[in-house]
């Protein structure tokens, strides 16, 4: 083929290909575009092949997506090149040459070249290939070759081992995205809900139905008129937005990036409202698609299946229930066209048989369907909130029932307010799941606590909640923590308000009432106390105390704290988390039952504590009685009696030394390091000491700033290890030491800090920092709290806007949730003098514009 042929049909195929996309911009028929984009593409590969002069020497086929005629903008075209026996010179070369052709054309072809018997034994091994070749056509070529192939897919597919093999598939590619498709930027294709689980239903239909497509799940009556009008339209949905993806990003991507999702909304005629952007209502659509998706996957995959039923039995005092294999399913004589006054029955027998996986496909289309009569008379029946109730108190299954109702919309119908928050995307950096998945994952947290095996992850966590009487107080706060999401105002107060009705309607006990009521209300208190507070203060922990006011509300918030954190997103939680969280707990259980010591009592134990530790070192008082009364009496308030111990340790022959003193240690208790640093004080040593770390790649997670009676920095610093595998511990400590007291004796300036670029989610969802400045009552010391997105070079870049306005800082708190920062500085302006409101003001607008 002379190259002018070439460049005349590269040129046709692309007038085509943009002539059908400005078609589709203009109607949204994704089907019809991908019926004639995939019809455009044969024409290309035929007049290719014709050109060459194959004849009947071999076949061309089409495979997979492309062999169904679903040829997305930037997708590969799958072929197979259909030989009869071996490859003779003159064949290899014109298929070499049709590849280059190909690719000469723009066209993304993935081919592979085989024989009749290569492709049975591939088939034989590996389901993919099996799949592929399932919706194969032949497109020009040896017919009787193509013939011969679907007789050897037909005769090789063994329906029963396909479906199992493509089921375990599908668990794995689930596993791969966290079972869950409710994250901030899914796969449309891949995940949980997405294309592919659509596709599945058409494989196994055809695995074992001659010319099985989805009408045929109408035809056959697999699904009710509403559920198959739904199924249908929300294929062209998904198929749409991801015609609308390639095009949008120019490339095969089906990732819905932020930086893809507003331009979507626009394209799909999304509008803005006063509350919510356009990119996100068009995501809260998509979540309720997958939803959808996950659902009638699940039922159609379990009708679909070729497998004899094996083992059926009725149910124990139930008239329409019945066991199918391991399924809970609808028995065939209830005649009744309801089963709405019996769907929690259905999910209190689920519980009380340990050996059901699930529920069968009949019985979940019959609740889905029931769930649009769920009414407020249903809602106010004595019987009914007797038995949802009973659902929560049940021993068994929790976590697993919450989900089933989600996917069948009965959480939502039974508690309207839930209903709200069903498929709503948080755009606060901080989570990374929609707010009905967030509080099911939560639940999910807190019944990973009753379980033996996982006793290691939480010993604690786990002996509470195994002696904690009521879980379902625990799992109601955690069905309404977040409830009132989206609203506008506290959400904390809003859900509040809706346990108080919840509670009135249920006719909960009082008692459950009140502290399901205050957990909903406190929920974050004991997080925001642990992460941004010093617990080494015992006024810290008495104020605490006093919100917390007894030992069940401690307990109950402390499982609470822990499971919603966890739940948020897997880059939040750490170790550092969970012992700050545990320290605040036992301090605050230690104060409770020793019958709240004053202040002065907590430090004088905590000088006693320190003391009996310096007594195994054989240190006794006099050693260290002068550095004590140089440190002065808040220096007790500011760190541990182990912190104030090693420090003591270190320091007792070095009380006024002339050069730094640094010194690192693993962290006593938990990940990461700490690293001392004890000089005469200086403004610049916070300063320097964070861009340090900054080069060093390592994370401040927390930092003590004190000054001692005698004008000694004495601060401590806890950093998160960079890569704890593959650090020399040894070396790492003595670089440390050696290069920050060569900074500290430097008069070097730093280098010009540069932060890293914004994340998309802070780009494209236009994050705002928050800056704030507040006097503590009574002192020339002020709190300066900055919530932001995270980037390298951030805490640099702070501390050196505040160097430059003659600020000090005396404490930190350095708090990263996810991409988001909450950081909390203690200050204080030159000389002690007050901070006057303008300038506090000039401060937040210099930061904010630093800060960018």
């Amino acid at each position: 083929m002379i190259q002018k042929e070439i460049l005349n049909l590269k040129k046709e195929i692309a007038l085509n290909e943009l002539s059908l996309i400005k078609a589709f911009l203009k109607k949204k028929d994704g089907q019809s575009y991908l019926d004639h984009h995939s019809l455009l593409i044969d024409k290309a590969l035929k007049k290719l092949w014709g050109r060459l002069e194959f004849k009947n020497s071999a076949s061309l086929i089409a495979c997979g997506g492309y062999g169904r005629k679903e040829l997305f903008p930037y997708s590969d075209i799958d072929l197979l090149i259909l030989i009869p026996k071996n490859l003779n010179k003159s064949l290899s070369q014109k298929i070499e040459q049709f590849i280059t052709l190909a690719w000469d054309l723009g066209l993304r072809i993935g081919h592979s070249v085989r024989n009749i018997n290569e492709t049975k034994r591939e088939i034989k091994k590996d389901i993919t290939v099996q799949t592929n070749l399932l919706e194969s056509r032949c497109l020009i070529g040896d017919k009787g070759l193509f013939r011969e192939l679907k007789k050897i897919v037909n005769e090789t597919l063994i329906p029963i081992h396909f479906y199992e093999g493509k089921i375990k598939e599908q668990d794995l590619r689930h596993q791969k995205y966290n079972q869950s498709a409710y994250q901030l930027e899914p796969n449309i294709k891949e995940s949980p809900g997405g294309l592919r689980d659509l596709q599945m239903i058409q494989w196994i239909g055809k695995s074992h139905i001659p010319r099985f497509n989805l009408q045929k799940l109408n035809q056959r009556k697999y699904l009710d008129k509403q559920n198959f009008q739904k199924l249908i339209n929300t294929e062209l949905f998904i198929k749409n937005l991801r015609i609308l993806l390639h095009i949008t990003a120019k490339q095969n991507e089906d990732r819905l990036l932020f930086d893809y999702q507003n331009q979507l909304g626009l394209l799909l005629n999304y509008k803005n409202s006063p509350h919510k952007k356009r990119s996100e209502l068009f995501m809260r659509d998509f979540y309720k698609a997958i939803n959808f998706i996950t659902y009638i996957n699940e039922v159609l995959l379990k009708k679909l299946n070729p497998k004899k039923i094996t083992k059926l039995r009725k149910i124990e005092n139930s008239e329409f229930l019945i066991v199918m294999d391991e399924h809970l399913e609808i028995a065939s004589n209830f005649k009744n066209k309801s089963i709405t006054p019996h769907i929690f029955d259905v999910f209190i027998t689920f519980q009380n048989h340990s050996s059901l996986k699930s529920l069968g496909p009949k019985l979940m289309m019959l609740l889905q369907n029931s769930s649009k009569e769920i009414n407020e008379a249903f809602r106010k029946n004595k019987k009914q909130q007797e038995k949802f109730l009973s659902i929560l108190k049940s021993d068994d299954k929790v976590n697993q029932t919450l989900r089933i109702m989600n996917k069948c919309n009965l959480i939502g119908a039974y508690i309207p307010a839930f209903g709200k928050i069903v498929s709503q995307m948080q755009h606060d950096l901080f989570h990374i799941y929609t707010v009905d998945e967030h509080i099911l994952n939560v639940i999910r947290n807190l019944r990973r606590f009753a379980k033996d095996e996982l006793k290691h992850e939480f010993p604690d966590c786990y002996d509470l909640f195994k002696n904690y009487k009521k879980k379902y107080v625990l799992y109601l706060a955690a069905l309404f923590h977040d409830i009132a999401k989206g609203r506008g105002g506290d959400h904390s107060e809003l859900g509040a308000k809706d346990v108080d009705e919840f509670s009135k309607l249920n006719h909960l006990p009082p008692e459950d009432h009140k502290i399901i009521k205050w957990l909903v209300k406190s929920h974050l208190i004991m997080s925001h106390t642990a992460q941004k507070l010093d617990l080494s203060d015992p006024r810290i922990i008495e104020d605490f105390a006093k919100k917390v006011t007894n030992k069940e509300n401690l307990i109950s918030l402390y499982l609470l704290t822990v499971a919603d954190i966890r739940a948020t997103s897997p880059y939040v939680w750490n170790q550092w988390k969970a012992i700050l969280l545990k320290n605040l707990f036992n301090y605050t259980l230690n104060y409770l039952e020793q019958d709240k010591l004053s202040h002065e009592d907590s430090i004088t134990k905590r000088k006693e504590k320190a003391a009996l530790i310096l007594e195994h070192y054989n240190i006794k008082n006099h050693h260290y009685k002068v550095l004590w009364e140089n440190f002065g009496k808040n220096y007790f308030y500011r760190y541990t009696e182990e912190e104030i111990a090693w420090q003591t340790r270190l320091l007792f022959s070095h009380t006024a030394p002339t050069k730094p003193i640094i010194r690192v240690r693993h962290r006593s208790n938990g990940e990461g390091i700490e690293v001392l640093i004890y000089q005469k004080n200086s403004a610049h040593i916070f300063n320097k000491t964070c861009h340090f770390f900054d080069e060093i790649g390592y994370n401040i997670a927390a930092a003590k700033i004190f000054t001692t009676q005698h004008n000694y920095a004495l601060n401590l610093f806890d950093l998160l290890d960079a890569n704890p595998k593959s650090v020399s511990y040894e070396g790492l400590f003595k670089f440390i030491e050696k290069e920050l007291t060569s900074r500290f004796e430097s008069h070097k300036e730093n280098k010009p800090t540069k932060l890293s670029e914004r994340s998309r989610q802070a780009t494209h969802h236009s994050f705002d920092t928050k800056i704030s400045i507040s006097q503590i009552e009574q002192s020339t010391t002020y709190q300066l709290d900055i919530i932001t997105d995270d980037r390298n070079g951030l805490l640099s870049l702070i501390s050196d806007q505040l160097s430059k306005q003659d600020i000090s800082i005396n404490d930190a708190k350095i708090n990263t949730l996810g991409s988001r920062v909450e950081d909390t500085f203690l200050i204080t302006y030159k000389n002690n003098q007050a901070l006057m409101k303008i300038k506090q003001d000039s401060l937040i607008k210099k930061l904010k514009k630093s800060i960018g």
